[in-house]
């Protein structure tokens, strides 16, 4: 919903350079419970190996 339609499912490397660095973008703590929930699965995964 929030991505531009001609970068939505488009790897991150072809959004504009701009983004990349602009602080409007960056993660914060709005983004909290989302990397605490890829930390989870990603340890979960980890123990599974």
């Amino acid at each position: 919903e929030w991505e531009p339609a001609d970068v939505v499912g488009a790897p991150v490397w072809l959004y504009p350079r701009e983004r990349w660095s602009d602080e409007q973008f960056r993660l914060g703590p709005q983004h909290d419970v989302l990397r605490e929930a890829i930390g989870s699965e990603l340890d979960q995964l980890r123990s599974m190996a």
